[in-house]
């Protein structure tokens, strides 16, 4: 007892420094102390252990799959990393709900968007500027090719696609691109802001001629590991702030660029604060340790690596591959089932972001939700 009173202060204050970090973003002052972090943990009713039914969702493959990586986060004896793992992995495992039945999904993009984002890179190359340094990518640091314009298009497109995929009507949060991965980066595995990254995709553009197959790895619901290859124009739909998902393995060429694209729920989700909530669903006592004879788990900020492994992440060893290209209008997902999308023809879509856009231009001060545009019915078949 007297132990735990002689360290209870140098924890109070080491977890109000660190409890507010999110996705390597810090904050000069915590909106809370750890006592007040602990009272409402009790009062929103959380329990550590997770119980079998608490995981959310409470699939056999994912429940093992997170049990392991709590087992991981809980052996590290960093107090920083064991913090950034609780995080990220509460978020995973339990604060953040589900909306499809494997989390991810593959597609094809509209040919013509396509095309007009492919010659957009292929013209911004010369004057791409550096994006910055990131705590997930290990590498050079990538240039960026600015396209506001077209961002907004893709999000426009985009938004049919992932509505009709997770089944919700959503609310755009960004488009992001074009970031130009260069030769011998890579990224490390993570989950997305909770708040605003949550049903998203990424919508592949180009590569250089030189460069190698770069696959992009997402974990699933069943507990299974993905490593896609993306081909110019395909898809990976993916729940970004709930699978862990990354490039671990080294990009080998000159450049390989994407374009982020991210959504939220519009019914309900900004009701409260869903960063902040992972952050009360940590259990009290995440400072302490217990070994574990798993391989270990590191932590770069928000992101994740295991360096005992080839290529940092454990589970590519069983993983399996995907290789586009995909069909538009059509989802292949876990288990190999098809979704068939029942998406409105593309002039329609077209004519009807114009009208859109004209109704933003006018600026009009008396706004009234505008009426759905689009059709998210979704069926599906088994193959």
């Amino acid at each position: 007892m007297q132990r735990q009173n002689k360290y209870a202060p140098i924890i109070g204050i080491l977890a109000a420094w660190l409890v507010w970090k999110v996705s390597g973003l810090y904050i000069q002052e915590p909106p809370y102390t750890e006592e007040e972090r602990i009272a409402e943990y009790h009062r929103r009713g959380y329990t550590w252990p997770l119980r079998e039914g608490e995981y959310v969702p409470n699939v056999k493959g994912w429940k093992e799959l997170m049990k392991r990586r709590f087992e991981q986060v809980i052996a590290n004896t960093e107090p920083q990393e064991r913090w950034d793992g609780w995080l990220q992995t509460i978020a995973s495992a339990k604060t953040v709900p589900n909306f499809t039945e494997f989390g991810w999904g593959l597609t094809h993009g509209p040919e013509q968007l396509t095309l007009e984002l492919v010659d957009a890179v292929y013209k911004g190359i010369p004057t791409a500027r550096g994006e910055g340094q990131l705590d997930i990518l290990d590498g050079p640091m990538p240039l960026f090719i600015d396209r506001e314009d077209l961002m907004h298009k893709v999000l426009f497109e985009m938004k049919p696609i992932l509505e009709a995929w997770a089944g919700i009507e959503l609310e755009p949060s960004i488009a992001y691109g074009f970031r130009l991965y260069r030769n011998e980066s890579r990224l490390w595995m993570h989950v997305d802001r909770t708040q605003t990254h949550v049903i998203s995709c990424i919508y592949h553009i180009a590569s250089s001629k030189d460069a190698d197959p770069w696959p992009i790895v997402v974990e699933d619901f069943d507990g299974h590991t993905n490593s896609v290859v993306l081909k110019p124009g395909d898809i990976l739909l993916y729940e970004s702030a709930k699978t862990f998902h990354g490039r671990p393995s080294r990009f080998k060429g000159t450049f390989y660029t994407s374009v982020l694209v991210h959504f939220y729920p519009k019914e309900g989700w900004n009701s409260i604060d869903r960063d902040l909530e992972c952050h009360y669903a940590v259990p009290p006592k995440w400072y302490e340790t217990q070994p574990s004879s798993l391989e270990k788990l590191r932590w770069v900020g928000a992101s994740a690596l295991e360096p005992e492994c080839p290529d940092s992440w454990c589970n590519l060893r069983c993983a399996k591959t995907w290789k586009g290209p995909w069909e538009y209008g059509k989802i292949l997902t876990g288990r190999g089932r098809k979704f068939d999308l029942q998406l409105l023809p593309r002039d329609v879509l077209a004519s009807r972001r114009n009208q859109v856009q004209s109704r933003v231009q006018c600026c009009l001060s008396n706004r009234s939700p505008a009426p759905s545009l689009w059709q998210t019915k979704c069926t599906a078949e088994v193959v």
